[in-house]
This record gives C-alpha cells, sequence and structure tokens, in this order.
C-alpha cells in the first residue's frame, strides 16, 4: 500500500471513529450552520437551483441544508460511516438530490462541474493541489471555511496537559488567503468567532476524547478519561463540552 493510501485509509479510521459521537444536522434558523450559511448568502451566495459540490460534507449539517436550496448536491467525504449518517438523515427528511460520493479529496474525480464548491472545516484542502481542485470543479463561485487559530476546548485542555500534548494549530484560513493573494484572486474574508455548546452522554464524551487523544499518538487509560469528565456534568446529568474557534469564511469568484 502506497503512502497516500496509507493515509487516506487513516483518515477514514480516524473519522469513523469520530461518526460514533459526531454531530448531526440540527433543525433550526439560530444555529451555528444556519447563521454561517446566511454569512454567504449576505455576501453574493446564491445557492438557490444550483449544483453543488460539499467537500469533506462529514454527517452532512450543512449538506441537507444546502440541499433545500440547490438542485443537486454531491457529498464527498472519506469515510463511509458519515457518509451513512448523512442518507439516513436525508431518508427521514425526504430529501432525494444529494449524491454521496465516499473518497478522499486527493482522489476524487467526475466528469461534472458545479456552480459552487463548498468546504467547510475540512482536512482534505491542505495543499496547493488541494486549492487548485476546488477551483478545478468550480464553474461558479467557491465557499470555503478554515480555522485561524487552535480551538480550545474546556475538556481537553486537561488531558492534553496529563499526557503532554500540544494541541493543533489550525491556520488553512490564512493558508487559504495566501494562496489567493499568490493567484491574484480576489475574495471575500469574512471572520466569525464564537463557542460551540455540545452535550453529549458520558460515554460519547469519553468516546470522543480517547479517539481525539489517540489520534494524537496517546494511548489513554479509560478509566482516567472517565473520571476526568465527570467535572463536565450538568444538572440535567448530561457532559458538556465547550470548545471556542476562531473561523474565516472565504468567498471567491472562479477565475
Amino acid at each position: 500500500m502506497g503512502t497516500v493510501d496509507e493515509k487516506q485509509q487513516k483518515q477514514r479510521e480516524y473519522w469513523n471513529a469520530r461518526s460514533r459521537t459526531f454531530p448531526r444536522f440540527e433543525e433550526g434558523d439560530d444555529n451555528y450552520e444556519a447563521g454561517m450559511l446566511r454569512h454567504a448568502t449576505e455576501n453574493g451566495v446564491d445557492f438557490n437551483g444550483k449544483r453543488i459540490l460539499d467537500v469533506g460534507c462529514g454527517s452532512g449539517m450543512y449538506t441537507l441544508r444546502l440541499a433545500r436550496m440547490a438542485g443537486s448536491v454531491t457529498a464527498v467525504d472519506v469515510a463511509d460511516e458519515m457518509l451513512r449518517l448523512l442518507r439516513e438523515d436525508a431518508a427521514a427528511m425526504g430529501i432525494t438530490n444529494i449524491t454521496t460520493v465516499c473518497s478522499g479529496w486527493d482522489d476524487f474525480s467526475s466528469d461534472d462541474y458545479f456552480d459552487i464548491v463548498f468546504a467547510s472545516m475540512t482536512p482534505a484542502i491542505e495543499s496547493d493541489e488541494s486549492r487548485e481542485k476546488l477551483m478545478q470543479y468550480a464553474t461558479g463561485q467557491v465557499v470555503f471555511m478554515g480555522f485561524s487559530d487552535r480551538m480550545l476546548s474546556d475538556v481537553m485542555q486537561g488531558l492534553h496537559e496529563h499526557y503532554g500534548i500540544t494541541p493543533k494549530i489550525f491556520n488553512n484560513a490564512q493558508e487559504m488567503r495566501a494562496w489567493l493573494d499568490d493567484k491574484g484572486v480576489p475574495y471575500t474574508a469574512i471572520p466569525v468567532k464564537g463557542q460551540w455548546v455540545v452535550a453529549k452522554s458520558r460515554e460519547e464524551l469519553v468516546d470522543s476524547c480517547v479517539t481525539t487523544l489517540r489520534d494524537y499518538g496517546a494511548e489513554p487509560d479509560p478509566h482516567l478519561v472517565e473520571a476526568h469528565v465527570e467535572a463536565f456534568k450538568d444538572e440535567n446529568g448530561q457532559y458538556v463540552e465547550r470548545t471556542d474557534y476562531v473561523i474565516e469564511m472565504i468567498i471567491w469568484q472562479k477565475r
């Protein structure tokens, strides 16, 4: 097995594991995904009736919203379990205009082109080739969302310290802006700061913590993690994780 295949298999295994506790589509106009799509429409993106490619779609939190507006959505993700969740939710919602493709972005190939290419916080976009590929498949606009700093989780902070882990710095937004500047491509950048508040069961939070620590190369003690998460139990018996984020939405026109 080659290096690219090994990397993709590792990514698939990681995101399939994450799918056990990953957030899924949530109805409403006042949640994070709804707000981000409002930023896009307020800055000149019209999703209505369009052919959309959703790169690194995950469990479909954006895909399903986009499909309600779009003519069609092609949803690409390396993790087959994420796509299973997406199809399950689409079926429950009666949405039939989504095509799922299980593939890493490097390996993705299609004879189709898309009015809008949409990529939200996906680690698949990490090289000049992967950025160029977004442009390759777009006939109109590209909507990209990337992190501008570390994501600071109150739950993970103590575990990082215990296992001697330095959290990754996510700067793919800055890297994308630098790449666009180098190409002379004009763009609109919208900074967004906030905090995700996610309530889980004890088992779900422990699973999420263990999966994240293993991705850093640690071999966590489940009993230690179980004891650690007790500090995050609320009065309703749920375990609440708060994660501060700094994100940029970057929009540009295909040239």
